[in-house]
């Protein structure tokens, strides 16, 4: 039986630990977190090589996280990469004045502007985000490839390193409103990626998001991209990416990051396997409460009771009437130095000599007392007496 209680607990704890594993650290990264285009995702479609490439190169690359959405003049450059939260209007001015006062802001968005959270930024520089011809007529057929593979690069400006050519994989390209926006990447009448100059700083909109990312930057042009890009942070800068609008405005509890780490859901298994152990096997968290009826003091009177139950239950009257009989005389005997295993008639008549005593009252309760017949009341009428008996001292 017990062996077979103990395969039963093994296969639980087996099923247990598939269950974990399926739905604990394997999911711990969700596909939605994997294909958004943020630096805590290590998908393809993720940041996170932007972020630490960066860093290698000597750069002070933070994200924009878990705090008010504000931007410093220590901050030379930020990254705002397929937000998933929409820049309100207020947050696309703070962007415009930061860039107007010496900020690099590299923007890239690959959505229709009717769908893009940018709207309100793209708004202000009149810039649009239109889906290509050839992407529309793909959709329409069944085909969701992106319409725009490569494209050249249109401006002689990105030369550090030279780059003839980048890997977009996108399906949209910018509509220009204004005259003054430099065409750098793009197909024709497709611009891809475009450059503007605002007040002391300056702005890269791109409508692709694929170069920045970890897959994009496997490809050695859309690095020497990146590089191109970062010409106007200087060495050592502080680069900003904007986690703000990829949802990361709260900071994370207790519970989520137990809950989206291995080591997490290992500590949860581990814990639910020694709470069902201390279960099973009837071991005590601590010491057990005592009920008040145990620990409250018993009085004298209830000992009193449960000592004359027992004698009555176990038959002792003659033990009784014994105890109080001799107990009666060394009380009597004791102040005047009497031997109280003495007979009665000599006990009495040395008690007499010396005290005044009723000598007949006192044989008769002795002999009362030593009597082994007497009845259970007769005895107790007896104890009762000798309680009542005073000796006194001669005149």
């Amino acid at each position: 039986m017990k062996q077979r209680r103990d395969l039963l607990i093994l296969l639980v704890l087996f099923a247990a630990l598939v269950g974990f594993t399926i739905l604990g650290p394997g999911r711990s990264q969700d596909d939605g977190l994997r294909n958004k285009t943020t630096t805590h995702s290590s998908g393809a479609g993720g940041t996170m090589a932007l972020l630490r490439w960066t860093r290698a190169l000597g750069y002070d690359a933070r994200r924009l996280q878990y705090t008010d959405f504000a931007l410093d003049e220590q901050a030379a450059a930020l990254f705002i990469l397929n937000p998933t939260e929409r820049i309100s209007r207020q947050h696309a001015l703070t962007v415009l004045e930061w860039v107007k006062a010496g900020g690099t802001l590299i923007l890239a968005d690959d959505r229709a502007s009717f769908f893009s959270e940018t709207e309100e930024i793209l708004a202000e520089l009149e810039l649009t985000l239109r889906v290509y011809d050839e992407a529309a007529e793909a959709a329409a057929g069944g085909i969701f490839e992106a319409a725009i593979e490569r494209a050249p690069v249109l401006q002689p400006i990105l030369n550090a390193p030279p780059l003839q050519e980048v890997l977009v994989q996108t399906n949209q390209f910018i509509e220009i409103e204004r005259e003054d926006v430099a065409q750098l990447i793009g197909l024709g009448d497709a611009p891809i990626l475009v450059g503007v100059r605002h007040g002391q700083g300056y702005i890269y909109v791109s409508s692709a998001t694929y170069p920045f990312t970890n897959a994009g930057l496997d490809d050695e042009r859309n690095a020497d991209l990146v590089l191109n890009l970062l010409r106007r942070v200087p060495d050592g800068g502080r680069i900003l990416f904007d986690e703000y609008h990829h949802g990361f405005f709260t900071p994370p509890s207790l519970r989520s990051v137990v809950l989206s780490n291995p080591w997490g859901w290992a500590l949860v298994y581990a814990l639910a396997v020694l709470v069902a152990y201390l279960i099973l096997t009837g071991r005590r968290f601590g010491q057990p409460v005592p009920l008040r009826e145990e620990v409250t003091l018993r009085s004298s009177a209830e000992y009193v009771e449960s000592m004359a139950d027992l004698f009555q239950r176990g038959g002792k009257r003659n033990f009784v009437r014994r105890h109080y009989y001799m107990a009666f005389k060394r009380r009597l005997a004791r102040p005047y130095g009497i031997n109280p295993n003495l007979d009665d008639e000599a006990f009495v008549s040395e008690l007499s000599r010396q005290r005044d005593v009723d000598a007949t009252v006192l044989r008769g309760l002795l002999d009362r007392l030593r009597q082994s017949q007497i009845g259970e009341e007769a005895l107790l009428r007896a104890i009762a007496e000798t309680d009542g008996v005073e000796v006194k001292r001669k005149a």
